[in-house]
């Protein structure tokens, strides 16, 4: 009998939900950055790549806490299924240097971080889902990330190359992290970026 309350007991244990929302200090700047777990992903719709070949956005909001002076970010880490993938062109970063997000009632335009990443207080990189996908930084308002996690629907608009922008669809739902991330951040009188 009592073996198998430790038995149930541990199988409840291990179907307890993973969490949705990490914070850490960054080894080398001492800055507190928490993220959401489970980010958004964005296929690209048009123009369409060809059958085998599918290019992503993965989109996840963090927090940046430089003792009390906090910033957010929209991070996109861009990569593809052709293996191995890279960006030795640069014309898939570039793209992302003027970014819309189409939430259907609204838009939210986004510039990225143009300097380095360690400027941020971030010395090691989120992990990446494809080894030599790249990650870009886009500083966003807590008002925005709010209106993206209460949104039906996502697309993502690359219009960095004027003569080609890209568009990216939904294709996984990340709202819940988002929501729970929004829900850790402290609330503030004024307004933060």
């Amino acid at each position: 009998m009592k073996y198998s309350a430790l038995l149930l007991t541990l199988m409840l244990a291990g179907c307890a939900a993973q969490p949705t929302v990490k914070s850490w200090m960054d080894p080398k700047s001492s800055v507190t950055i928490t993220a959401q777990t489970e980010p958004l992903v964005l296929i690209r719709a048009q123009p369409a790549p060809s059958l085998n070949e599918r290019d992503y956005a993965q989109l996840t909001a963090i927090e940046v806490n430089r003792m009390g002076e906090r910033k957010l970010y929209l991070v996109a880490i861009l990569w593809g299924s052709s293996e191995p993938w890279s960006d030795e062109s640069g014309t898939f970063k570039s793209a992302f240097k003027q970014v819309e997000v189409n939430l259907g009632d609204r838009s939210v335009a986004l510039t990225p971080h143009t300097g380095e990443v360690s400027e941020l207080g971030i010395s090691q990189a989120l992990p990446l889902p494809i080894p030599g996908s790249s990650q870009i930084y886009f500083p966003i308002s807590r008002d925005d990330l709010r209106a993206i996690s209460n949104s039906t629907r996502i697309e993502l608009t690359a219009r960095g190359i004027p003569e080609a922008p890209r568009r990216y669809e939904e294709w996984q739902d990340g709202r819940r992290s988002l929501n729970d991330f929004l829900g850790q951040l402290p609330e503030t009188n004024r307004p933060q970026s």
